[in-house]
This record gives C-alpha cells, sequence and structure tokens, in this order.
C-alpha cells in the first residue's frame, strides 16, 4: 500500500518500530516522559474513534489550539486518522480571531489545552452555532466547568474504546481508505493585508514538501528534532512533524517557551529550524550574555571572535578558506566555539534551518563564525517548499536553488512564479481568489526576486511592500529591518520611506536586554515607557543604526527614528501571529510620528490605550524624541 497520507506513515511507524523506539519526548515538571510509537498510535487510535462516534465525519473540520505537547499532535494526527481536517490556531489568537477561523472553517470541535484557552471559546461561543464540542486535555482549572459541551480528552478516548468494541476494525480501515490527496489541514494565512485565508493543504502536499526538504539534509531515527515552531505555521509541519514520521527521528517539546536555551542543552538536537525572529533572538541574547561576561571569558571572545568572523564572512559568501587560516580555526573552535556550541546545546546539530522572511547577513555569519551552518530555505503555506541551501553550497545571500520536483520563473515584474507538485488545492470557501493566485499552473508568490548566474533563488521582498524613494531609488525594507534585528538591543522595527526624500524608522528596542545594560551601567527607569525615552538608550541603538547604514547606499540610510515608548503587539494589530509586520496597518497606526519625522519636528506626544489580562483598558503616555542620524 502506497503510504502517501500522515496516518498512514504513522501505521508504517508503529508496525516497523511499536515500543521498542522512542518516538516522542516531553518535558514536564523538569522531567522528561518518553512515549513510543506504540504509544503514539494508540493515543491516536483511541482519540480518533472516540471522536468518530462523537459524530465526526470524512471531510469536517476540527480545529486545535494550544502549546507544543504530545496531545496536540495526537489529535491532529487522530482528526486525520478519521479523514478529517486538523484546524490549527496560534496559542495566542484572541477570542475574535478563534471565532473568525472556527466559524469560517465550519470546525465541529475544538480541542484546546487548558482553562485559558477554554475560556477564550467561551467569551464567542454564543457566535459558533457549529462547534458541537469543546475537548481540553490539561486538567488545571478545568473542574468547575460543567457544560455538556466540555469534556476532557481522556472522555474522549474512553468514547473509542467503547466504540471499538461494535467496530474492532474502524480505525485501520479508515486510516486504509484514505486518499493522498484529500485535505489534511486548512492553514489560515497571516493576513498582513486583510483577513486570513484558509489555504488547504493536501496529505500528498504536506508529505512531499517534506520529502524534499529532506534532501537537504539527512536524518535518521537516530536524531532528535525541537518541536517549538507553533503548528499553526505550515513551517512547523514541513519540517518538524510529518520529516519525524518519515524518517522516525524523536521529537522533542519544550517545557516552556521561557525555558528553551535550558531545554535545548538537555536534548542537543541534531537539526533546528526557526524563522528570523527565531534566530535574530538567539544571536542577540548570544551576544548580549557575551557583552555581560566579565574577566578571561570576555578577554577571549573580544581577542579571538574577529577572526571566526571573518571566516564566517568568507563560508557564507562561498569563498575557499586558506590551510593557515584554517589551522588558526581550528585553534579558535577549540579555545573558544566549542564552549559557545556546547552552551547553547548545538554541539550535535547538523543541520541549523531558517525560513519564513529574510534572514539578515550578519545573524547567518555569526552562526557560521561559531560553527553552526545556518541555511535558508523557501516556502509558502500557499506553494509548499520551494528551494533550499545545500550543504555544499551555502549562500547567504540567497535562497537557494529549486528543491526536486520544483519549477521556477521570474515574471516581466519581477515576481517569483512556482509549478510545482507540491501546492496548496485552494482557499476554503475562496474560489475566487484561488484562481488570482494560481494561473495556468503557476502560482503567484507575491514575492520578489531574481535567479543569479548559479540558478540560486534571491529573494527581495514582497512585491507589494518593496519601496521606492521620491527620487526613484529602489530599497528593500526587509533588509534593513531584518540587519538591524541583529543588535542585541533592537527587537524590532519599520522603516518608512516610500515616495518620502529620505529613509525613517520607528524601533522597538529588545527591554530585556536594553534593561540589564541600563543595570550595569547604573541607569535608572522605572518602565518599558520610561526607559526607552532615556538618551542614553537612543546612543545605544544609534551604533547599530550607523552599523546598518554603512552597508546601505548613502541616499536610502536611515536619517530619523523614534524609539516607541510601547512594544509592537499582535493583539492591536501591529503584527501577524507569526510576527511579519502589518506594514500598511501600522503607517496608518503611526501615522501622526511618521509624519512628525518628516515635517522637521524634533519631538511629538502619544498616547496609547491597551489591554490588561482581565479585560480592563489602560493609556500609556510619553513624548517621543525625534532623533536625526547626521
Amino acid at each position: 500500500m502506497e503510504v502517501d497520507t500522515i496516518p498512514k506513515l504513522l501505521k508504517r511507524n508503529f508496525e516497523r518500530w511499536g515500543d521498542r523506539e522512542v518516538a516522542f519526548r516531553d518535558k514536564d515538571y523538569g522531567l522528561w516522559n518518553e512515549y513510543t510509537w506504540k504509544d503514539v498510535y494508540e493515543n491516536v487510535k483511541y482519540f480518533s474513534l472516540g471522536l468518530i462516534s462523537l459524530g465526526l465525519k470524512p471531510g469536517e473540520r476540527a480545529a486545535i489550539i494550544g502549546d507544543n505537547e504530545p496531545q496536540w499532535y495526537w489529535a491532529s494526527f487522530a482528526i486525520q486518522a478519521a479523514r478529517g481536517i486538523t484546524v490549527a490556531l496560534f496559542t495566542d489568537a484572541i477570542p475574535d480571531e478563534i471565532q473568525y477561523i472556527v466559524d469560517h472553517s465550519d470546525s465541529k470541535f475544538i480541542v484546546a489545552r487548558d482553562q485559558e484557552q477554554v475560556d477564550k471559546i467561551l467569551a464567542v461561543h454564543d457566535k459558533l452555532p457549529k462547534v458541537e464540542k469543546i475537548i481540553w486535555w490539561y486538567w488545571k482549572g478545568m473542574r468547575k466547568y460543567e457544560q455538556s459541551f466540555i469534556m476532557s480528552y481522556e472522555k474522549v478516548k474512553e468514547l473509542g474504546r467503547k466504540y471499538e468494541e461494535s467496530h474492532p476494525k474502524a480505525f485501520e480501515e479508515n486510516i486504509d481508505a484514505a486518499k493522498g490527496d484529500e485535505t489534511a489541514n486548512i492553514f489560515y494565512t497571516s493576513g498582513t493585508t486583510g483577513l486570513p485565508k484558509g489555504a488547504m493543504i493536501t496529505h500528498q502536499s504536506l508529505i512531499g514538501s517534506a520529502e524534499a526538504t529532506l534532501t537537504l539534509f539527512d536524518l535518521n531515527d537516530k536524531d532528535n528534532i525541537l518541536c517549538y515552531l507553533p503548528p499553526a505555521w505550515v513551517g512547523e509541519a514541513f519540517f518538524t512533524t510529518v520529516p519525524h514520521l518519515i524518517t522516525g527521528a524523536k521529537l522533542n517539546t519544550l517545557e516552556e517557551p521561557e525555558t528553551i536555551f535550558h531545554d535545548i542543552y538537555e536534548i542537543t538536537p541534531s537539526m533546528i529550524m526557526g524563522g528570523p525572529r527565531q534566530w535574530e533572538g538567539w544571536v542577540s541574547k548570544i551576544r548580549a550574555k557575551i557583552e555581560e561576561a566579565g574577566g578571561l571569558e570576555k578577554l577571549v571572545y573580544k581577542a579571538l571572535m574577529p577572526m571566526a568572523l571573518k571566516v564566517g564572512k568568507a563560508v557564507e559568501e562561498g569563498e575557499k578558506i586558506p590551510l593557515r587560516r584554517r589551522i588558526s580555526c581550528w585553534f579558535v573552535d577549540l579555545i573558544l566555539l566549542q564552549a559557545i556550541r556546547d552552551k547553547l546545546g548545538l554541539t550535535k546539530c547538523r543541520f541549523a534551518i531558517t525560513a519564513g522572511s529574510v534572514t539578515g547577513t550578519d545573524t547567518m555569519a555569526f552562526m557560521n563564525s561559531i560553527g553552526v551552518r545556518l541555511r535558508q530555505v523557501y516556502g509558502s503555506t500557499e506553494g509548499g517548499m520551494i528551494s533550499g541551501h545545500r550543504t555544499d553550497n551555502i549562500r547567504s545571500r540567497t535562497i537557494g536553488p529549486p528543491l526536486p520536483g520544483v519549477e521556477v520563473k521570474i515574471s516581466p515584474d519581477g515576481e517569483i512564479l512556482v509549478k510545482s507538485p507540491y501546492l496548496f488545492s485552494g482557499y476554503h470557501k475562496n474560489q475566487e481568489a484561488y484562481e488570482k493566485t494560481v494561473r495556468e499552473g503557476w502560482w503567484h508568490s507575491g514575492d520578489a526576486g531574481t535567479i543569479d548566474e548559479e540558478g540560486h533563488l534571491v529573494y527581495m521582498d514582497r512585491v507589494s511592500e518593496l519601496a521606492k524613494l521620491s527620487s526613484g531609488e529602489r530599497y528593500a525594507p526587509q533588509w534593513i529591518e531584518s540587519s538591524l534585528r541583529f543588535s542585541p538591543y533592537i527587537k524590532d522595527s519599520i522603516t518608512i520611506g516610500e515616495g518620502r526624500g529620505f529613509v525613517t524608522a520607528i524601533i522597538n528596542m529588545d527591554y530585556e536586554n536594553v534593561g540589564r545594560w541600563a543595570e550595569r551601567n547604573h541607569l535608572t527607569y522605572t518602565t518599558y515607557t520610561d526607559l526607552s525615552q532615556k538618551p542614553e538608550v537612543s546612543r545605544l541603538v544609534r551604533q547599530d543604526i550607523d552599523r546598518v547604514n554603512k552597508q546601505l547606499s548613502p541616499t536610502t540610510r536611515i536619517r530619523k527614528y523614534v524609539l516607541l515608548h510601547k512594544e509592537f503587539d499582535p493583539d492591536e494589530a501591529d503584527l501577524t501571529r507569526t510576527r511579519k509586520l502589518r506594514r500598511t496597518a501600522m503607517e496608518k497606526r503611526y501615522s501622526d510620528v511618521i509624519e512628525a519625522m518628516y515635517g522637521g519636528k524634533t519631538s511629538i506626544p502619544v498616547t496609547s490605550e491597551f489591554t490588561y489580562e482581565d479585560g480592563r483598558k489602560g493609556k500609556v503616555s510619553a513624548e517621543l524624541t525625534i532623533y536625526s542620524v547626521e
């Protein structure tokens, strides 16, 4: 039988390894829990049969919201084993977002982690008439809920065991009957320009994309994969869940998002996949910790790291390293870099992957310099996996050549077009949008790019976001913003310049790193807002603005900037749930600040509203200083 669906992969692995091999490791209260392929199979089996007994039919949808925990994945496999369709929600989705996606997808059930998620669903439950059951898997705080439509994960499994008594072959028959061209998931896209659209992805598209990606690295059943990316992002499936099922590599989840560095140290993963935000954040933390180090450790770093960075840049550009320098690098690696990798838990990391947006060349070079070969790949919800770097051909300014089976061309107006067996099958309830996106078999990505002389794809920016100054000179805002995030003191930024005479920036400081810097330098402050407006902080951030400006043509350099008094927030529509900028919405939201920068003002008063976790409203006010860059 052809193994062309997610549940068939699970069944094959159960038959191959049973209880002899660990499939999943989950950390709870500081202890690692291990689950064999038999454990996973039985959890999926009885939850799937339980859902069937509750009325889930082939082609119907069920939504899941919660952290990366075994139950999330078992629930998804179970839905698909019943020939249903998984609809993934971001854990930090607010009630209105939950209501829109659950209602739009016609989800019949919602599987939720805990009280927090259940409460968000209940806040909009009266607007979800199609939802028949809310199923929770973490017990704390749930005993007081007595509504008949709320039940536990374990209760559904009990129903599954009873259902098996009268339908002993139902689970296996469902798995065997499923076809690869059936929809496995509906992933709701970021919605940077409007409401999210539900992209329907088939089993064969998921498996095909993952198999194409696995041509870039050789995972096997002895490897460990770090499992921490939001399952509502399709990249998690392409790089984590489906490769795990194809190769048998072990999935390892974090105890908490805050324990990621400690957990990575214990896991020592073979592969880590992260978006640019994750890698930039990790590099920022590494550099901040080094700045905080004292004595001999900092002295060694300051003395040897410049040499490592030179090599990192050379590797990044594909240059050959002379023998003399290779010997020097071996010494630096022995004295410094092995210790850095060990502290990070990256001693066994063979494959470090970045995808989802532009990753700055500084970030790529830094990771190369510490001996972790960070490679870029390119894909999307609609387009599947498209291109990527192979181990022997990493060039940081490109996103690699097309993957097997994928055709890429550039349209006359510079848009990346893709023809591939891994494309999505349509938008749920929006055939018109699908027909606009896929024309004559070619998916129109909306991304601007080129193909270089070696056949590598070069990503520039979204076509809609490439900016042009009033002089007519074009620049890529994402590249500038990504380069700024390399700083340990800058968390995020948005640059403005379309139709203007020069480029300006609104910058978010990294509160954690800047706060520690302030303490070391005896700079007192009370709140984020207070710290952000300190002249000393502006001078600190200015160093990184100058660093980025040196890499830009004189006319596209940042000429003015403000340090915002608050962080960009997905709940306030500044960012998508994958932390991409909602550029149009932000330019409208901060229009007064932008006009003040271009109007020659030296400061501007601002007031922002925010919502506490308990629903209360609050306000924060500040006088933002507008800084000029000579």
